[in-house]
């Protein structure tokens, strides 16, 4: 039977809450059944897995720490409220996986002769939008979703379950509007940013679209507007005056890539 986490993995877990951490020691904290199915269906290296004396009750569970323990990665077992002050949430549904955060780059990504969609995040504070997005944008066929300064990490718990594995699989790609412009134009993309009130997306929309959603209160920021090529917003035929960022932002997606 493996043995509980030793003090210097409990120190890790907790520490990789917190961004600085993670970027430090380039890991981040994945938890729940699903989640770690995803991670160890992923290309991602994982490091080291938690989970709680009970995960095994659950036949899916117990499927789960098999595969844990086939792939020879280390495996701890402890209490399931140790597991929940681990993982800083109330349900850690019986596992934690830590895993090294993928490194992917502008460059990396492959459009030759091929229509795209990107998704750039300007300041996007709420970590369940930003892992709903990336979740949507993997869904829908995005090629990559790119979080400019202001937005929330990728990788902070919150978000990491949001995406559903999402982000496991499809480049998360944070940068700097002196990074991505450059680029954007390089490759023949379209920037639009979404603006509440609007017009809808051109039809037939340009081939290859960035399209920029904006923070959740302030919208798209005067610096993204200065590099957008277009605005385009969804058309509200209700009496609310706007829609949140996420739900904007699949009814965009899906208009680009349907």
């Amino acid at each position: 039977m493996p043995g509980p986490p030793t003090r210097r993995e409990e120190r890790l877990l907790r520490s990789l809450a917190l961004r600085k951490h993670r970027d430090d020691a380039g890991l981040f904290l994945a938890e729940g059944i699903r989640a770690v199915e995803d991670l160890l269906a992923s290309p991602l290296r994982v490091r080291l897995a938690v989970a709680s004396s009970s995960l095994g009750d659950d036949p899916r569970g117990a499927t789960l720490q098999q595969v844990v323990e086939a792939k020879g990665l280390p495996l701890r077992v402890t209490g399931d409220r140790e597991l929940r002050l681990l993982a800083g949430t109330e349900h850690p549904q019986g596992i934690l996986a830590v895993a090294e955060l993928p490194r992917h780059r502008l460059a990396d990504l492959s459009v030759a002769g091929e229509p795209a969609v990107l998704l750039l995040l300007d300041a996007v504070q709420d970590p369940g939008n930003l892992g709903t997005l990336v979740r949507t944008a993997e869904a829908l066929g995005a090629l990559a979703v790119l979080p400019l300064p202001g937005s929330v990490d990728a990788w902070n718990p919150k978000a990491v379950r949001a995406a559903m594995g999402s982000s496991f699989r499809l480049p998360v790609i944070p940068c700097t509007w002196e990074e991505a412009a450059p680029w954007l134009r390089e490759h023949g993309f379209t920037t639009v940013a979404a603006v509440v009130g609007s017009e809808p997306l051109p039809s037939p929309p340009p081939r290859r679209v960035a399209l920029v959603l904006g923070n959740e209160g302030a919208g798209v920021g005067a610096e993204t507007l200065a590099h957008a090529d277009l605005r385009a917003g969804v058309a509200l035929r209700g009496r609310a005056e706007s829609l949140n960022v996420a739900a904007a932002g699949a009814l965009l997606l899906h208009e680009l890539l349907r």
